[in-house]
């Protein structure tokens, strides 16, 4: 398969599971000199969204839209073989805590004001 069409089979498979990619133009300070391209998987106002650096080489596209997908539950889509095999190469990769589920909220985060020695009423 052209991997022109490879990446777009893997929006395609986001898109059957519920998730936005989102492709932009990265700040070109946020990469690592090309080493590693930055994007992935992420929850933004309750959605799940991969951002994708548009600027990136095609196979490092391919590579942050398979490697955010290994950590989804993508069972109950049907994706073509091809698909399947190159996000379950990422598998292994994928990071052992799970995404938070857009349908269940995250608790509010609370401050507290810590008092220190100098704080004495």
């Amino acid at each position: 398969m052209e991997l022109g069409r490879l990446l777009q089979e893997l929006i395609q498979a986001a898109r059957k599971a519920g998730i936005t990619v989102r492709s932009e133009s990265f700040d070109p300070s946020l990469s690592d000199g090309g080493k590693k391209w930055r994007g992935g998987l992420c929850v933004i106002r309750g959605k799940r969204v991969i951002l994708v650096d548009e600027r990136a080489p095609l196979v490092d596209r391919i590579a942050t839209v398979a490697a955010s997908l290994a950590s989804v539950d993508l069972e109950h889509v049907f994706l073509p073989p091809i698909v399947r095999a190159t996000i379950g190469a990422y598998q292994r990769e994928a990071p052992e805590r799970p995404v938070p589920n857009a349908t269940v909220p995250l608790p509010p985060v609370r401050a507290r004001l810590r008092r220190t020695d100098d704080d004495d009423p």
